[in-house]
C-alpha cells in the first residue's frame, strides 16, 4: 500500500485545482464547518467534485486507499474526517416534472434552495422540505425528514414521499436505489451510512401560497393561561395544516445576575388556511387573546415560513458539546 503522500497525490490527479481545497484556501473554513465544534477534524483536504462522474472516480479510488475520509452534502451535519472530506455542494442540478407533480434535484442543495427554485419553476407546490431554510436535502430526507406538511403527508423519506434515491457505491458504481429495493427501503430513514446518495426524487404537493405564522410573545404572568389554552387546543385541534411550536425566552435572564430566571414564553403559530382562519377561533384568537400578548404574526408564502428560522445559523461552527 502506498504512503500517504502518494494516496493524496493520485487523488488530486483526479481533480482540477477547482475541486481541491486545502487548509490555506480561503473557502476552507466554511467548506469544512460543523455545527459542533468539537466534531470538525480539520481535514487535511476537502474535495467538491464538479459532476457524478468526477464524484465516482474519486468515491472508488478512496475506497482502495487508508485515508480517512468522509461524504457531506451542505446544511449543519456534523460530517468530517482526518484526511478527506468529500463535499456535494456542486450537485445542484433539480427539475420539476408536471406530469407526475415530482421533483429530481441533487444532494448539494439547502432546503431553501429548494424552496427558492420550487417557487419559481412550480409556483403553487411545496416539497417536505425542513423547517429552517440552511438544513441540507440529504442529511433530512436520509434521516427521516419533518416538515410543515407532515402532518398531512408523513415524513419526507416515507414511501409516498422519497420515490427513488440516485447513490454511488464504494466499487464506483452509479445506480437508482430502486433498482434495489433492499437498498431504497434501507435509505428511508435509515440514514447515509449504506451507499453515497447524490439526488433524490421526491413527490410535490399543490399547497397554500399565503399561511398564517409568525410569533406571539408573553410575559411570564401568562404562563398558567398558556399552559391551559396551549393544552385545550392541542385537544381540540385536528387540522393537519396547524401547527404550532412553544419556545422559553430569556432563559439567562437573572442567572447572569445571580437571580432567579425569569423566562417568558412564544408561541410559534402556523396555520396554513390562510390570515383570516389564523386569527379566528379555529386559529390562534385564543393565543390573541391572552393578556400581554405581542402579535408578531403575519402572511407569507411557504419559501418564508422556513426562512423565519434562519437566523440561528449563526451558531453553526461555534456550538460544543457538554457531557453531563
Amino acid at each position: 500500500m502506498a504512503d500517504k503522500d502518494s494516496q493524496f497525490k493520485g487523488l488530486k490527479s483526479l481533480l482540477t485545482s477547482e475541486e481541491i481545497i486545502t487548509p490555506s484556501s480561503p473557502d476552507y473554513q466554511e467548506a469544512s464547518r460543523t455545527w459542533s465544534a468539537k466534531s470538525n477534524l480539520q481535514p487535511s483536504l476537502v474535495v467538491q467534485p464538479k459532476d457524478l462522474s468526477t464524484l465516482s472516480k474519486t468515491i472508488s479510488y478512496l475506497a482502495t486507499t487508508t485515508l480517512d475520509f468522509r461524504v457531506r452534502c451542505t446544511g449543519v451535519g456534523n460530517a468530517s474526517a482526518k484526511d478527506v472530506l468529500v463535499s456535494l455542494v456542486a450537485l445542484k442540478f433539480f427539475s420539476f416534472n408536471d406530469d407526475d407533480e415530482t421533483i429530481t434535484f441533487g444532494a448539494g442543495h439547502t432546503w431553501g434552495e429548494i424552496d427558492q427554485k420550487l417557487e419559481k419553476d412550480a409556483p403553487g407546490y411545496a416539497a417536505l422540505s425542513a423547517r429552517c431554510k440552511f438544513v441540507g436535502v440529504g442529511g433530512s430526507i436520509l434521516h427521516g425528514g419533518q416538515s410543515w406538511l407532515s402532518h398531512q403527508y408523513g415524513l419526507a423519506c416515507d414511501p409516498q414521499n422519497l420515490l427513488d434515491v440516485q447513490v454511488i457505491k464504494l466499487d464506483g458504481s452509479v445506480l437508482w436505489a430502486s433498482d434495489e429495493p433492499e437498498l431504497l427501503w434501507a435509505l428511508r430513514g435509515g440514514g447515509g451510512g449504506f451507499a453515497i446518495a447524490t439526488a433524490y426524487k421526491m413527490r410535490v404537493y399543490k399547497y397554500p401560497t399565503s399561511i398564517f405564522c409568525g410569533q406571539i410573545i408573553f410575559p411570564p404572568e401568562a404562563m398558567p393561561a398558556i399552559a391551559r389554552e396551549t393544552a385545550a387546543f392541542i385537544e381540540r385541534c385536528e387540522d393537519p395544516k396547524i401547527a404550532l411550536h412553544l419556545y422559553c425566552l430569556d432563559m439567562t435572564q437573572g442567572t447572569m445576575t445571580s437571580q432567579e430566571p425569569n423566562p417568558g414564553i412564544s408561541i410559534f403559530a402556523y396555520d396554513a388556511n390562510g390570515e383570516e382562519h389564523g386569527r379566528s377561533a379555529d386559529g390562534f384568537k385564543w393565543a390573541l387573546d391572552i393578556e400581554g400578548a405581542i402579535d408578531m404574526t403575519h402572511a407569507v408564502n411557504f419559501r418564508q415560513v422556513n426562512e423565519a428560522f434562519g437566523k440561528i445559523v449563526h451558531m453553526n461552527g461555534t456550538i460544543v458539546a457538554r457531557k453531563c
